[in-house]
């Protein structure tokens, strides 16, 4: 019932806000009901929007917090999606607020051994594209994600001894990973990986030529997906049917909010092209 009211809800209301600690307090007890609470924290995402992070933002990080690194693959395949929409919709103060988290997931995407389980190419996967778009939304705070020393302590724990540096390191997962996403999730790879050829890692030169072929495979991609005009035209389209939707009184539920977060992404509606130029023009400025 709660989850279904968020989704018809036409507008957050103080009621509905003032339901979400029980949320925190079910999930403390057990993660018996983790796949509908994850739907009613996407539910609070789209329709509280920064209100609802801004009033709980607190409860919300404590219960990714406890999920993920205590759940199975199944449980954790259905967190990470809302994560991702989540940093999406605030890319400012999602990446703080999860940092605990995001420190997991560095570890879940440069430990080995799945190549034969493919949930946990997935997870890894899924973990490297929110890195990804956290590096292309927020940079400033991925530049100190990855220099924490908690996260250090966290590898080492893992038993994940690093042979060069970390950004090296998550260079090397991207590339490796990069054929186990979908489409806009490579589009963040692609960007991440392009943004990262201005660092002043020397030894980022080497991986010159692997992230040149990943971004332009891409574009490519990107191209056959898209036609020959570039995604303006399908988030115009979008825009249209919403703005038409509202004039006519139409039910804005869920579903219809989801379409509007996918089609408003960042992510999705960067000009990679342009991206890659201006960063090979740093990078060779640089080296």
């Amino acid at each position: 019932l709660w989850e279904t009211t968020l989704s018809h809800a036409p507008s957050m209301v103080p009621q509905l806000l003032e339901l979400f600690p029980n949320l925190v307090a079910i999930m403390e007890k057990s993660f018996d009901h983790l796949l509908v609470a994850m739907k009613i924290i996407e539910g609070y995402i789209l329709l509280g929007g920064s209100d609802f992070l801004h009033l709980h933002a607190s409860g919300v990080a404590k219960i990714f917090e406890s999920i993920v690194g205590n759940v199975n693959q199944k449980g954790l395949l259905s967190t990470l999606p809302i994560i991702e929409i989540l940093v999406q919709c605030f890319p400012r103060d999602a990446p703080p607020l999860l940092g605990g988290v995001l420190q997991k997931f560095v570890v879940y995407f440069l430990s080995g051994g799945d190549e034969s389980d493919p949930s946990a190419t997935s997870i890894k996967a899924s973990a490297g594209a929110i890195l990804a778009r956290v590096l292309v939304q927020n940079s400033n705070y991925f530049a100190h994600l990855i220099t924490e020393s908690s996260l250090s302590v966290m590898l080492q724990q893992a038993g994940i001894n690093l042979d060069q540096n970390l950004l090296l390191c998550l260079i090397d997962a991207w590339l490796d990973k990069v054929d186990n996403v979908t489409v806009v999730r490579r589009k963040a790879y692609a960007l991440a990986l392009s943004i990262l050829l201005t660092s002043r890692e020397p030894h980022i030169l080497e991986k010159l030529d692997q992230i040149i072929n990943v971004c332009t495979s891409t574009l490519v991609g990107d191209i056959d997906q898209n036609g020959s005009e570039d995604s303006s035209f399908d988030s115009s389209m979008h825009s249209l049917e919403n703005h038409e939707a509202l004039q006519s009184g139409a039910a804005v539920n869920k579903d219809f909010r989801k379409r509007q977060v996918k089609s408003s992404d960042p992510i999705k509606n960067m000009s990679l092209a342009h991206v890659m130029k201006e960063n090979l023009q740093a990078c060779a400025s640089l080296h």
